[in-house]
């Protein structure tokens, strides 16, 4: 059960054996990491930064990215997935995606906490010296012992990064969007997975709020019937990836053959009126991340637990 509401944000400024091998490594990438957006040329749509490599996930006690917002390492499990190769069903999930934060106190020393999201950042991290840690995708470290292939994969999701896009943002909270292919139904859809992260002023923890959107004519977009889900603080989504053999070519899948079988894990949330009407908008001004967030609280309320 939720303790206490969010508040009201503070306003602020291995060797490829071959060709097809390679297109199929790209095809899964597409998918089961992120779609490039096509948004570079909206100025209310900035790129989302990437983590520097050597940051460890997980740590609370580094000046930045101190906060896990969310990771996922995905596989392919669903569908026609035993039609995949092996060898690239094996690489695919030795990168985690991860979203880190930094978040700060601002409060002058001596008065009560006042923390603030400072930045979101997005990388793919492996194992090094047994801690989780973020990597430059186009040169990892030998030490991590990523074989040429796995290289490859780690590269195409890497380039894959740079269609995150930020469509609003506070002292205390981003909204990201995340293109992505998602099942619904029976089919693979292109879909905007959007991510409201949030940090508590009081306490510093973070916390998210996840949706689909679908795109509509004009740059606009509609809420999916799917619920949002709430998640805390370190999520971790062991991302099932859905296999669609028909969106095969010549026997050689293609990028529409992969998709996202689910949003991650979390608590679901009833879609409100004004929640639907805010949580569709192509960006947000000031305004509209008071109304968003006026929408996520009232949605949040019944899961609250009672004063005491």
């Amino acid at each position: 059960m939720l303790t206490r509401p969010i508040t009201c944000f503070g306003l602020a400024n291995g060797r490829l054996p071959c060709r097809w091998l390679r297109q199929t490594v790209i095809g899964v990438l597409l998918a089961t990491a992120l779609a490039e957006g096509s948004h570079a040329a909206d100025p209310a749509r900035a790129p989302v930064p990437r983590i520097p490599p050597g940051t460890v996930v997980s740590d609370a006690s580094a000046s930045r990215f101190n906060r896990m917002v969310y990771a996922a390492v995905s596989r392919i499990t669903s569908g026609d997935a035993t039609k995949v190769p092996a060898v690239i069903r094996a690489r695919v999930p030795l990168f985690t995606l991860a979203f880190l934060a930094t978040v700060a106190n601002t409060a002058p020393a001596g008065d009560a906490p006042s923390y603030q999201l400072a930045e979101v950042g997005v990388g793919y991290a492996v194992p090094l010296n047994s801690r989780l840690t973020i990597v430059d995708t186009e040169a990892p470290p030998t030490a991590a012992g990523i074989d040429m292939l796995g290289r490859k994969v780690l590269s195409a999701n890497g380039r894959n990064l740079g269609g995150l896009r930020r469509v609003g943002r506070t002292n205390t909270l981003q909204v990201i969007d995340v293109e992505s292919l998602v099942r619904v139904g029976n089919r693979h859809a292109p879909l905007t997975m959007r991510h409201f992260i949030w940090a508590d002023p009081a306490s510093g923890r973070v916390a998210s709020c996840v949706w689909l959107l679908q795109k509509r004519g004009g740059g606009q977009f509609a809420p999916l019937a799917n619920p949002p889900r709430w998640l805390q603080e370190g999520t971790h989504d062991t991302r099932s990836i859905h296999v669609d053999a028909s969106k095969f070519s010549f026997g050689m899948p293609t990028q529409e053959a992969f998709a996202i079988a689910s949003l991650p894990p979390g608590i679901e949330l009833a879609w409100t009126a004004a929640l639907r009407q805010s949580a569709c908008l192509p960006a947000y001004g000031d305004n509209e991340l008071q109304q968003l967030t006026a929408a996520i609280n009232e949605a949040l309320d019944p899961l609250r637990a009672p004063a005491d």
